[in-house]
Protein backbone atom coordinates (compact mmCIF):
# COMPACT_ATOMS: atom_id res chain seq x y z
CA UNK A 1 0.00 0.00 0.00
CA UNK A 2 2.67 2.33 0.65
CA UNK A 3 4.55 1.69 -2.31
CA UNK A 4 0.96 2.75 -4.52
CA UNK A 5 0.69 5.51 -2.89
CA UNK A 6 4.21 6.88 -3.78
CA UNK A 7 3.29 5.80 -7.79
CA UNK A 8 0.70 8.33 -8.08
CA UNK A 9 2.67 11.56 -7.19
CA UNK A 10 4.65 10.49 -9.92
CA UNK A 11 2.37 10.11 -12.77
CA UNK A 12 1.00 13.91 -11.88
CA UNK A 13 4.09 15.30 -11.78
CA UNK A 14 4.56 14.71 -15.82
CA UNK A 15 0.62 15.35 -16.76
CA UNK A 16 1.48 18.40 -14.54
CA UNK A 17 4.63 19.83 -16.33
CA UNK A 18 3.02 19.05 -19.39
CA UNK A 19 -0.11 20.90 -19.21
CA UNK A 20 1.98 24.04 -17.73
CA UNK A 21 3.76 24.15 -20.82
CA UNK A 22 0.93 23.32 -23.16
CA UNK A 23 -0.47 26.65 -21.27
CA UNK A 24 2.85 28.44 -21.53
CA UNK A 25 2.97 27.91 -25.15
CA UNK A 26 -0.73 28.69 -25.53
CA UNK A 27 -0.28 32.30 -23.80
CA UNK A 28 2.98 32.76 -25.79
CA UNK A 29 1.03 32.05 -29.31
CA UNK A 30 -1.72 34.40 -28.33
CA UNK A 31 0.67 37.53 -27.20
CA UNK A 32 2.41 36.95 -30.34
CA UNK A 33 -0.63 36.92 -32.41
CA UNK A 34 -1.74 39.59 -30.90
CA UNK A 35 1.54 41.85 -31.39
CA UNK A 36 1.55 40.56 -35.19
CA UNK A 37 -2.09 42.01 -35.03
CA UNK A 38 -0.99 45.30 -34.03
CA UNK A 39 1.75 45.84 -35.30
CA UNK A 40 0.16 45.41 -39.02
CA UNK A 41 -2.55 47.95 -37.42
CA UNK A 42 -0.03 50.29 -37.20
CA UNK A 43 1.75 49.74 -40.33
CA UNK A 44 -1.43 50.56 -42.09
CA UNK A 45 -2.48 53.54 -40.22
CA UNK A 46 1.38 54.64 -41.10
CA UNK A 47 0.53 53.98 -44.46
CA UNK A 48 -2.52 56.01 -44.90
CA UNK A 49 -0.84 59.31 -42.77
CA UNK A 50 2.01 58.65 -45.00
CA UNK A 51 -0.96 59.03 -48.10
CA UNK A 52 -2.22 61.85 -46.99
CA UNK A 53 1.10 63.56 -45.75
CA UNK A 54 1.87 63.57 -49.55
CA UNK A 55 -1.74 64.82 -50.82
CA UNK A 56 -1.03 67.65 -48.45
CA UNK A 57 2.05 68.31 -49.38
CA UNK A 58 1.26 68.77 -52.77
CA UNK A 59 -1.69 71.04 -52.27
CA UNK A 60 0.33 73.30 -50.07
CA UNK A 61 2.59 73.27 -52.90
CA UNK A 62 -0.06 73.74 -55.16
CA UNK A 63 -1.72 76.68 -53.10
CA UNK A 64 2.07 78.51 -53.02
CA UNK A 65 2.02 78.42 -56.86
CA UNK A 66 -1.13 79.77 -57.29
CA UNK A 67 -0.70 82.98 -54.60
CA UNK A 68 3.21 83.29 -56.21
CA UNK A 69 0.80 83.79 -59.67
CA UNK A 70 -1.83 85.71 -57.79
CA UNK A 71 0.96 88.24 -56.69
CA UNK A 72 2.25 88.67 -59.99
CA UNK A 73 2.28 92.32 -61.45
CA UNK A 74 0.19 90.85 -64.46
CA UNK A 75 -2.69 88.99 -62.58
CA UNK A 76 -3.10 91.87 -59.88
CA UNK A 77 -3.17 94.62 -63.11
CA UNK A 78 -5.74 91.71 -64.47
CA UNK A 79 -7.96 91.57 -61.19
CA UNK A 80 -8.04 95.25 -60.98
CA UNK A 81 -9.72 95.49 -64.77
CA UNK A 82 -11.76 92.97 -64.41
CA UNK A 83 -13.15 92.79 -60.92
CA UNK A 84 -12.76 96.49 -59.37
CA UNK A 85 -13.36 98.04 -63.00
CA UNK A 86 -10.04 99.99 -62.98
CA UNK A 87 -8.26 101.61 -65.33
CA UNK A 88 -5.01 103.55 -66.08
CA UNK A 89 -5.57 107.67 -65.62
CA UNK A 90 -5.46 109.64 -69.03
CA UNK A 91 -2.03 111.04 -70.13
CA UNK A 92 -1.98 114.05 -68.37
CA UNK A 93 -4.44 113.35 -65.95
CA UNK A 94 -1.79 112.85 -62.78
CA UNK A 95 0.32 115.28 -61.53
CA UNK A 96 1.79 116.42 -58.29
CA UNK A 97 0.90 119.16 -55.80
CA UNK A 98 3.11 121.39 -54.09
CA UNK A 99 3.71 120.78 -50.37
CA UNK A 100 2.49 123.63 -49.40
CA UNK A 101 -1.06 122.49 -50.27
CA UNK A 102 -1.44 119.67 -47.97
CA UNK A 103 -1.10 119.98 -44.57
CA UNK A 104 -2.30 117.42 -41.54
CA UNK A 105 -5.60 118.33 -40.39
CA UNK A 106 -5.30 119.29 -35.96
CA UNK A 107 -8.16 118.35 -34.21
CA UNK A 108 -9.16 121.46 -32.19
CA UNK A 109 -10.93 119.52 -28.87
CA UNK A 110 -8.02 116.93 -28.97
CA UNK A 111 -5.21 119.18 -30.21
CA UNK A 112 -3.46 116.62 -32.07
CA UNK A 113 -3.54 115.78 -35.53
CA UNK A 114 -5.95 113.91 -37.35
CA UNK A 115 -5.79 110.55 -39.19
CA UNK A 116 -4.24 111.50 -43.05
CA UNK A 117 -3.82 114.63 -44.85
CA UNK A 118 -6.68 117.41 -45.68
CA UNK A 119 -6.28 120.40 -47.97
CA UNK A 120 -6.21 123.28 -45.74
CA UNK A 121 -9.94 125.50 -45.94
CA UNK A 122 -7.56 128.58 -46.39
CA UNK A 123 -6.48 127.10 -49.19
CA UNK A 124 -9.48 125.79 -50.70
CA UNK A 125 -9.81 128.90 -52.97
CA UNK A 126 -6.02 129.13 -54.66
CA UNK A 127 -6.33 125.12 -54.80
CA UNK A 128 -9.68 125.35 -57.19
CA UNK A 129 -7.61 127.58 -59.15
CA UNK A 130 -4.51 125.70 -59.73
CA UNK A 131 -6.65 122.24 -60.42
CA UNK A 132 -9.13 123.51 -62.21
CA UNK A 133 -11.45 121.10 -64.12
CA UNK A 134 -8.26 118.49 -64.69
CA UNK A 135 -8.98 115.41 -63.80
CA UNK A 136 -7.21 113.95 -60.35
CA UNK A 137 -6.39 110.37 -60.39
CA UNK A 138 -7.34 108.68 -57.01
CA UNK A 139 -8.08 105.45 -55.81
CA UNK A 140 -10.64 103.81 -58.25
CA UNK A 141 -12.13 105.54 -61.16
CA UNK A 142 -11.21 109.22 -62.15
CA UNK A 143 -12.78 111.36 -60.54
CA UNK A 144 -13.14 115.35 -61.69
CA UNK A 145 -11.87 117.76 -59.31
CA UNK A 146 -14.63 120.86 -60.74
CA UNK A 147 -15.19 124.06 -58.10
CA UNK A 148 -18.39 124.13 -60.14
CA UNK A 149 -19.97 121.13 -59.23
Amino acid sequence: MIRSASRRPAVAGPVLRTTLFVTLLAAMLVAFTWSRTRTLSAAYALGQLQKEHARLTAEQDRLVLEVEALKAPAALERFARNKLSMAPPAPGAVFALQAALVRPAVDSKAGRAAAGARVASANAGRDAEVLGAQQVALRGPSRVTDPGH
